[in-house]
Order: structure tokens, then C-alpha cells, then sequence
């Protein structure tokens, strides 16, 4: 009983505008009193009969009026829907943090990606395969950083990966490419884990940096925060053999970081690629999650629904008046 109590402190109604049909109940006793008796046995007089008569202990007549009215009182209640907040609790996984940092440039509106023989843009092969890596990691605690000239928080660390999909699906290419700038945002959500595995995924297109932080100066910050930057860059298939100078920036900086570089020219490219880094290694960690209202209203709903059947019985048995 007493670890209930503090949960009543949290009490609340779910649909509170069923408490205004309270002051229907002291209206009707009240126009139940007005109300004149029918006598069930007409008579000249009961003067003679009433000093023979013995006084009852109880009135059944009184009861079971007042037997319905606390039945409708707790039934009002429990359509009220009071509830309790369960509170917070710890969930735990067996996971790692990861950031991606994705390209959202004008040139990631190409259409050089095939998806079931149907040619997409490379944004949107990006998403597609991205949304599988999420859907495939569930204890992962995942979130999004998108770039163009800018950069901007798509969603923070999160399990709730339903809903970072759908934040993800609706981000548009823009103009410009500033890799840096996206690595410093996904950085900052990355920050705060301070034991777990923290882990960075760069996917970009780009041939040559134009906005924002030089990238290479962005991995000797991250360094000392134990965050390691994995980058895919995306080519044309004739580039997969080429050195080019952006390779070897992005090759720096993923390596300067602790991560890895790849190229891919292709969906399956980018599949294969997350197929090794879903070799990462695991850390457990907890998330706070708001656990739902505990619905206190059959508590209620009950024993209003037995007081009606007791009354109902009652009134046609035991204390059943003459017709």
C-alpha cells in the first residue's frame, strides 16, 4: 500500500468532463425526496396498527437508493479514466551510438543508383539503405545529421527509430558541400556519451569542399573525444580505381579518427560497406523511456457494476416491495 501512494500523487483524469455528470446524482436524490409515495395498500387509517408495530433495525427502503447512488458515483468515476504515471525506467541494450553525417548536395540528385532495376538518385538510394542499416540495429542508439552549404540536426541519438526514419525521408538536396560542418553537429550529439562506443558515418559525393570547416581539421578534434568517423564516398564506377584528391582528404580523415574510408559507386556498394561496420564492437547502455498512464479505472468500473447487480437483486428478493 505504501508504494502505492506516491504513484496517487500523479493521479489524473484521462477524460475529466465525465466528472460533470457528478452533480447529476445529489439532483436526482433530491428530486427522488419531492417525489410522493404511492402506497402499495390503500386504508381507512393506520392509527390502530402503528402502536403495535415494531421499530426495524434498518430501513431497506433508504438502503437501497443509497446502494444505486454510490454504484453511479464510482461508475462516473471510472469513465473519467483516473490514472497514475508509472514514472521513468531504465531500458537497457547491448549497442553503440551512431551518428551519420549524410550528403544531402545537389549532386546527390544524380541518377546513377539502380534499385530493383528501377534508376534512383543516389539521395535516395542513400536513404534506402541507410533505413535498412537502422531497421537492422534495433538496440542501437542512432540519429542524423544532414549537409549541404549548411549543416543541420536531423534527430538526436534516439531508439525510436520509427520516427528518425520518417525525419530522415523528408530532407531535400540543397546547394553547396560542407562535410565539416555536418561532422561538427554530429559531434556535438555525441558529446554527451561519455563510456559507449560513439561512432560517426559520413556518406558523401563530394569531389571537392566549398562551405564550412576544413574536414581534416574537424577529425583532430574529434580525435581526443574517442569519436571514430567512418566516411563512404560515393563515385562514379570509372572513379573506384582512381586516387583522387578528395579520396585522399576523406581517407585522412577517417583514419586520423580511428575509422575506416570506402568508395562505392553503387547500392550494393554502400549495402557491403555496412555489412562491416555492423562488425563494430558493442557496449550496453540505458535510456530513460516515459513508460505509459496506469488506467486505474477498472478498480472503479467493478465494484460500481456489483453494487448495481446487488441493488437489482435486492430489491427483487430480499427487500422487494409489495407491487
Amino acid at each position: 500500500m505504501n508504494d502505492f501512494l506516491p504513484e496517487l500523487q500523479t493521479l489524473r483524469f484521462g477524460s475529466p468532463w465525465w466528472l460533470l455528470a457528478l452533480a447529476l446524482i445529489p439532483l436526482a436524490m433530491w428530486l427522488r425526496g419531492r417525489a410522493a409515495p404511492v402506497a402499495a395498500v390503500q386504508y381507512s387509517s393506520g392509527a390502530l396498527l402503528h402502536a403495535a408495530a415494531r421499530k426495524a433495525r434498518f430501513r431497506p427502503g433508504q438502503m437501497l437508493p443509497a446502494i444505486r447512488y454510490f454504484a453511479l458515483t464510482l461508475l462516473i468515476l471510472a469513465l473519467a479514466r483516473p490514472q497514475v504515471d508509472k514514472g521513468l525506467s531504465d531500458r537497457e541494450a547491448l549497442g553503440i551510438n551512431i551518428m551519420f553525417c549524410l550528403d544531402f548536395s545537389s549532386t546527390m540528385k544524380t541518377k546513377d543508383f539502380l534499385i530493383d532495376g528501377r534508376r534512383v538518385t543516389r539521395v535516395d538510394g542513400m536513404k534506402k539503405v541507410v533505413t535498412e542499416f537502422i531497421n537492422a540495429r534495433p538496440n542501437d542508439r542512432i540519429g542524423a545529421v544532414a549537409f549541404d552549404a549548411g549543416a543541420h540536426l536531423i534527430s538526436p541519438l534516439t531508439l525510436d527509430h520509427e520516427w528518425l526514419i520518417g525525419q530522415l525521408a523528408a530532407e531535400e538536396p540543397g546547394r553547396g558541400t560542407a562535410p565539416g560542418s555536418g561532422m561538427l553537429i554530429a559531434a556535438e550529439a555525441l558529446i554527451p556519451v561519455k563510456t559507449q562506443s560513439k561512432v560517426m558515418i559520413t556518406v558523401t559525393d563530394a569531389d571537392q569542399v566549398n562551405e564550412g570547416p576544413l574536414p581534416e581539421e574537424v577529425a583532430n578534434a574529434l580525435k581526443p573525444m574517442g569519436i571514430r568517423n567512418h566516411i563512404i564516398q560515393i563515385v562514379d564506377f570509372s572513379q573506384m580505381q582512381q586516387t583522387t584528391a578528395s579520396g585522399q582528404l576523406f581517407a585522412t580523415v577517417a583514419r586520423v579518427t580511428g575509422g575506416q574510408f570506402f568508395k562505392v559507386s553503387d547500392v550494393a556498394g554502400l549495402r557491403g560497406v555496412y555489412a562491416q561496420i555492423d562488425q563494430l564492437e558493442k557496449s550496453a547502455f540505458k535510456e530513460s523511456k516515459q513508460q505509459s498512464w496506469r488506467e486505474l479505472m477498472v478498480w472503479l468500473a467493478g465494484p460500481a457494476l456489483g453494487l448495481l447487480l446487488l441493488e437489482f437483486g435486492l430489491s427483487r428478493t430480499t427487500w422487494r416491495k409489495l407491487p
